[in-house]
């Protein structure tokens, strides 16, 4: 970021030397010293040299208060004040400045634990006792929050832009698994957990199927590929 400010201050510098001309970098104490000749005499001057003393010789000179040099620091202060407002607003715009967002970390397949393969398999009765706990509603969301707390359990990355749902659908898909029961089941829960409308017994039986199609996939292909 300093360099952008650097050759901006430097360009800046040098417009206005080149506009205002030679400029003295320094400057005297501010007073001058001004001779005002003697009014003249109209007696005739007497012969011979004369001389006086320190102040009948200086009587005729007056300081005077040069205040020049207020305008060239008034200039100075202001040249100052511009390069710090243009360092600032280069400084936040190269803080504010495009950066491509972080690539998430993708779940790649091979990377998967065969444990959640395992755990999966050998939790099927218990999830087909949560379907038929309640009514179909119920059931439906708890069969659904078991699959979910046996992804989490696996130690598997979620992503910050996904919810506990599409983190659940994403790692069944990664396994391979039948997308359309994966897609059932996550729209039956989806219904279930937001919706107010009665859900009869088919949904239950839905849910069921979905769930059943997933364990015969998982135990044809036998492990993770």
């Amino acid at each position: 970021a300093l360099v952008p400010t650097c050759v901006a201050l430097g360009v800046l510098v040098l417009v206005w030397a080149a506009t205002t001309g030679p400029v003295g970098m320094l400057h005297g104490s501010g007073r001058r010293f001004v001779f005002k000749p003697p009014p003249p005499v109209t007696t005739p001057p007497s012969e011979g040299p004369t001389t006086g003393n320190l102040r009948e010789t200086t009587r005729n000179v007056e300081q005077v208060a040069d205040l020049s040099w207020v305008g060239d620091l008034i200039a100075t202060t202001v040249l100052l004040a511009v390069c710090a407002a243009v360092f600032l607003g280069l400084r936040q715009l190269w803080l504010r400045r495009w950066q491509a967002p972080e690539r998430p970390p993708e779940l790649e397949f091979d990377a998967l634990p065969d444990r959640l393969v395992e755990a999966l398999s050998g939790d099927l009765v218990a999830q087909l006792e949560v379907v038929e706990q309640g009514d179909a509603r119920n059931g439906i969301v708890a069969c659904w929050l078991r699959l979910q707390e046996i992804v989490g359990d696996a130690g598997l990355p979620a992503r910050a832009s996904e919810t506990s749902a599409e983190f659940v659908v994403r790692t069944l898909k990664a396994l391979d698994l039948d997308p359309q029961a994966i897609g059932t089941l996550a729209a039956l829960y989806r219904e279930a957990r937001f919706s107010e409308h009665d859900m009869g017994e088919d949904r239950r039986t839905t849910a069921r199927t979905a769930l059943q199609a997933l364990h015969q996939d998982l135990r044809s292909r036998g492990t993770v590929r």
